[in-house]
């Protein structure tokens, strides 16, 4: 019975050890996150390759079919609005309008979160031509709510004199 034990445990191990290691460079040190990205998951977000069109704002007139909702984030706005452009481009949607900012940086996260609509146009319309990349300009920020509010009971202005030390 020891043996068989023995046997299979060291099976289970050169087999386990027999794996693939895409985790590890040849010299059997880790790669790096941004190594693995470059070489195996996609490219960086400061390349643009996103073939969806992007519209800041849909006009009133626009024949379009909301599908989703999206977001996308990125350490600058335009890493975002190429994040969020990769995931229309995910779903196999030709556009996504209405661009805003979600989220501000700071806090615990210093990262931009973009969010906009994908969408896909009906037959027989065609959208105007996308302003280009270079030239779409960051929606309004989003004002910046770090700040934690006071705990409940203090800071009002109809709090007791008890809540002050005084006596009443």
């Amino acid at each position: 019975m020891r043996a068989s034990v023995a046997s299979i445990a060291l099976f289970a191990t050169a087999v386990g050890c027999a794996g693939p290691r895409a985790s590890e460079a040849p010299s059997g040190k880790p790669i790096s996150e941004q190594d693995l990205a470059q070489r195996h998951l996609q490219a960086p977000l400061d390349q643009h390759l996103c073939k969806a069109a992007v519209y800041p704002t849909a006009g009133s007139d626009w024949r379009l079919v909301r599908v989703q909702s999206l977001a996308g984030r990125g350490v600058s706005f335009a890493t975002a609005l190429e994040a969020l452009c990769r995931e229309v481009d995910g779903q196999k949607l030709p556009a996504v309008v209405d661009i805003y900012f979600w989220r501000a940086p700071g806090g615990w996260s210093p990262n931009y979160e973009l969010r906009g609509t994908a969408v896909r146009f009906e037959e027989g319309f065609s959208p105007p031509s996308p302003p280009a990349w270079e030239n779409i300009k960051p929606p309004d920020m989003p004002t910046n709510l770090d700040e934690e509010p006071p705990p409940a009971g203090e800071g009002g202005k109809k709090t007791s004199s008890r809540h002050h030390g005084r006596k009443a």
